[in-house]
């Protein structure tokens, strides 16, 4: 498989859980309850796992790894900053996660083009 669609594939899969994550925590917030932050807490930990698998899958690929390294930073973030309560920083890492992965497929889908 071409690597160009390999990455584009890894960040596609990669914003869609990140605009899912982005779309529950606005949910989140309007809840209370010990519950409702160990779910979104999971959540949060599940789209850090889907930026991994990409990083992982995409190690080789000298250009893309970057993005996905820096993604993955940011989700370590996500957490840390969710766990402190910090939820103007949480949606301000998923908007910083989803460029990353936007920039990442857009490349790698006009890569791929060219």
């Amino acid at each position: 498989m071409d690597d160009n669609i390999l990455v584009f594939h890894y960040a596609d899969r990669a914003k869609a859980f990140i605009i899912e994550t982005f779309r529950l925590f606005e949910h989140y917030q309007r809840l209370e309850g010990l519950e409702a932050e160990k779910l979104m807490l999971e959540i949060l930990k599940g789209c850090e796992k889907e930026i991994k698998l990409g990083e992982r899958i995409c190690s080789s690929i000298g250009w893309a790894e970057n993005y996905f390294k820096e993604a993955s930073r940011l989700a370590k973030g996500l957490i840390r900053d969710f766990n402190r309560k910090d939820h103007d920083q949480v949606k301000e890492d998923l908007r910083n996660m989803l460029n990353k992965m936007t920039t990442c497929a857009v490349k790698a889908k006009t890569e791929n083009i060219n």
